[in-house]
């Protein structure tokens, strides 16, 4: 049986969170990944997103 719940208990992923309360995801796969991703992961990395946003 699949649990599906909002996307937006995930929002802790991303470095600009969105709500999309319309898009729902499978609770035990997005818990896997929790469980796999290093403690304090955000997507895009911070450093990245300076590197990318700089205009040298």
């Amino acid at each position: 049986m699949t649990l599906l719940v909002p996307s937006d208990l995930y929002n802790r992923w991303f470095s600009t969170p969105v709500s999309t309360p319309h898009i729902d995801v499978d609770y035990a796969t997005m818990n896997e990944l929790m469980k796999k991703l290093p403690k304090g992961y955000v997507f895009p990395d911070p450093a990245s997103m300076v590197i990318m946003n700089s205009k040298d």
